[in-house]
């Protein structure tokens, strides 16, 4: 089946691997996503499916990309609906929302399924903050056949998390407000206020993100609604309830970052806990970014993926 093209926004120092296509593809509900697939370099070993974060885009993953694809692993990523160049999902395009999280697990779903033969050899899940709660979602569902997965700082729950915060969602909710965004509360993108204090440490990489932000506006998002925050919230509880991360059986690698200040590395401990067969390891010093950050901090995560790759495949 041939890729209906899309655009791919590249810059003179952080290219795509060579074959690269960014292409349209239908998920549930009739909504239009955007994905790209890199062809491993030389016979290929196996497959990645990455899930970014949240206000991510496909563009911030070609490094990775490289790096992957010059490993021999053929590597795909999506914009997630609501995001990047994916079909917004309100009429203000700048808020982040979701009817569910699950939509997020069925669309990677079918992009694995359009994607078919493409994806060949064994298949792991890669996943950055908002992706990792997402992809823990698509391993315990057990609709694909997987081979491992690895998590960058996963989004099991959030770091300013608590009983009142969540009431005030939940009620924001029920009286309506599921469309809003809660004031005081940015996109935490690139054009975050705060961003480069709490993203990565690395002045380049960030760079990198301010430039194709500057390029094409339409991969910036503002902030979540509250119908954002509460369907993350009921995965969140749902994953880390008895029964929850105890069905995913595929091995994984899960790291968090020493300095984070957006996500809880206690929830992904916890999750860690639950996985029979799950390795954490916590960075020390690391921002949240941990695929964007600076090499002595990014080293690390990338030792750890590539020993899951080669263990489970």
């Amino acid at each position: 089946m041939s890729l209906d093209p899309a655009p791919l926004i590249e810059l003179d120092e952080d290219p795509a691997p060579a074959g690269t296509q960014a292409f349209w593809f239908q998920g549930i509900h009739g909504v239009r996503l955007r994905a790209a697939f890199a062809p491993a370099q030389g016979k290929a070993r196996g497959s990645v499916l990455f899930s970014p974060g949240r206000s991510e885009y496909l563009e911030k993953f070609l490094e990775l990309a490289r790096d992957l694809t010059a490993k021999g692993y053929n590597f795909a990523v999506i914009d997630h609906r609501g995001q990047g160049m994916s079909d917004r999902l309100l009429k203000d395009s700048q808020k982040g929302h979701v009817e569910s999280f699950a939509h997020y697990a069925q669309d990677i779903e079918a992009l694995h399924k359009h994607l078919g033969d493409r994806l060949s050899g064994p298949v792991f899940l890669g996943a950055h903050s908002m992706g990792g709660l997402i992809a823990a979602d698509v391993a315990r569902r057990g609709n694909l056949d997987l081979a491992g997965m690895a998590l960058s700082s996963p989004m099991f729950g959030f770091k300013e998390g608590s009983a009142g915060q969540k009431f005030i969602i939940r009620a924001a909710n029920f009286l309506g407000f599921k469309a809003k965004s809660p004031p005081g509360v940015d996109g935490g993108g690139a054009q975050s206020e705060n961003a480069a204090a709490t993203l990565t440490s690395d002045a380049v990489r960030f760079e990198r993100d301010q430039k194709r932000n500057a390029i094409n506006n339409d991969i910036h998002l503002g902030p979540p609604t509250f119908g954002w925050l509460e369907a993350a919230i009921n995965l969140q509880e749902n994953m880390l309830s008895p029964g929850g991360c105890d069905k995913i059986s595929i091995p994984v690698y899960m790291a968090t970052a020493g300095a984070e200040a957006l996500v809880s590395n206690s929830a992904t401990q916890q999750a860690h806990k639950q996985i029979p067969n799950a390795v954490y390891e916590n960075i020390p010093g690391a921002l949240h970014e941990l695929i964007e950050e600076q090499d002595q901090y990014r080293d690390r995560f990338m030792e750890g993926f590539f020993a899951l790759l080669e263990s489970a495949g």
